[in-house]
């Protein structure tokens, strides 16, 4: 892979897995809380659903979590192995 595809991927899973963390975040939080989430997305968060997305969240969140830990490890690995 070139350099300016790797920026790309690196970018790419920074994004994704921003949003989600937020994803998970607010979704647990409508889990717990569904009596202030639900009125505040006006009815299509509710508390089933917020359970179901938080669900099907955890194995993407662990994916990209493993592709960012590899990004910052094939970093450091670099950064070692150059004088």
């Amino acid at each position: 892979m070139d350099m300016n595809t790797m920026r790309i991927a690196h970018l790419l899973t920074h994004v994704l897995l921003l949003i989600v963390i937020i994803l998970f975040i607010l979704t647990g939080f409508g889990i717990t809380n569904y009596q202030i989430i639900e009125p505040l997305t006006l009815g299509i968060l509710s508390k089933v659903t917020s359970y179901q997305i938080h669900l099907n969240l955890t194995i993407p969140l662990i994916i990209l979590l493993g592709v960012h830990f590899a990004f910052l490890l094939e970093k450091k690995r670099k950064k070692l192995s150059t004088p």
